[in-house]
């Protein structure tokens, strides 16, 4: 295992690709955080007067979903594609071992892009007087995020030898993660004017997702299609069912409105974030991640195992 994370770190810093990545998320959330106002109304840094890093911590869920998919494209794509990836599942080391070798390199490569930002910390001790419980809180939530973001790469990375096509598919799994959170309003009002659709949408949706994955890890083409159809049929039928009269509609559309929102801010992977963001280390949260990071790296591992042995 060591080998491999020898190997594979050689290949993140060994050509000028690892330095250009790292150089351009330096640069991207510099810029950010220097020139956009999360909370809205108090323009860019400057015309603020305020050296926070609450922007920077603000834009990362959504420049990581980009940045990192970059980084984990070639984790198992290079392989296939060089015809190096029948020497590796022939070695005489388990699957699992393979995986998370190659899995702490690119934890290693976040480690040292987030390490690069350390000019911004830098700035804030010299010029103020901040409180580094959040400062810390925010760095341990980026990497958290990033860890479960390389893991999403990693394992479409072991689906395909096309580097353009794992990165996008990762792309828009990891922005459909982060996204996840701002379906609360959506889903919050649709909750009122159709209670049954809400829950239908809350429930079904990634259940579905996680039979997509299981078709693609078994790379069951029918299996895929049968739950996509399934998914349409079920998620467009509910809105042709008949409605309640307005006093069951009101009833049921309180019920569905706190489920969902509740359910919504379990799942969100900004609220998560946002906690550790301010210093608070729960249990709960950290278990939120490093479940995302099990669930991606065994399902990688179940993909890897389907081609070792077919």
């Amino acid at each position: 295992m060591l080998a491999i994370y020898r190997r594979e770190l050689q290949a993140f810093f060994g050509t000028l690709v690892g330095f250009g990545i790292t150089g351009a998320f330096v640069v991207v959330m510099m810029l950010l955080s220097l020139m956009l106002d999360p909370l809205g109304g108090g323009g860019d840094w400057f015309k603020r007067g305020e050296l926070s890093m609450r922007t920077f911590f603000g834009v990362f869920p959504w420049v990581a979903a980009v940045v990192l998919p970059a980084v984990a494209m070639r984790l198992w794509a290079e392989d296939r594609r060089q015809a190096t990836f029948e020497m590796l599942m022939t070695l005489p080391i388990p699957t699992w071992k393979v995986a998370l070798g190659k899995y702490g390199a690119a934890l290693t490569f976040l480690l040292f892009m987030l390490a690069a930002t350390c000019v911004y910390p830098i700035m804030l001790a010299q010029w103020g007087k901040p409180d580094w419980g959040p400062v810390v809180g925010g760095y341990v939530a980026c990497f958290v995020l990033g860890a479960g973001f390389i893991a999403v790469g990693m394992f479409v990375s072991g689906l395909t030898d096309n580097q353009a096509l794992a990165f996008f598919v990762a792309l828009l799994m990891c922005l459909g993660i982060v996204g996840v959170g701002e379906l609360r309003g959506l889903l919050g009002d649709l909750a009122r004017t159709n209670p049954d659709a809400a829950l239908t949408h809350l429930v079904t949706i990634p259940v579905f997702m996680l039979g997509l994955l299981a078709a693609a890890v078994g790379r069951d083409r029918i299996l895929g299609a049968a739950v996509s159809v399934l998914a349409v049929v079920v998620n467009g039928g509910v809105y042709l069912m008949a409605q309640p009269d307005p006093k069951q509609l009101a009833e049921k559309a309180k019920v569905s409105g706190e489920t969902v929102i509740a359910a919504l801010g379990q799942i969100s992977v900004l609220e998560h974030f946002k906690e550790i963001g301010r210093g608070v280390l729960t249990t709960n949260s950290l278990i939120f991640f490093a479940s995302y990071v099990v669930l991606f790296v065994t399902l990688n591992v179940m993909s890897l195992e389907s081609r070792r042995y077919s």
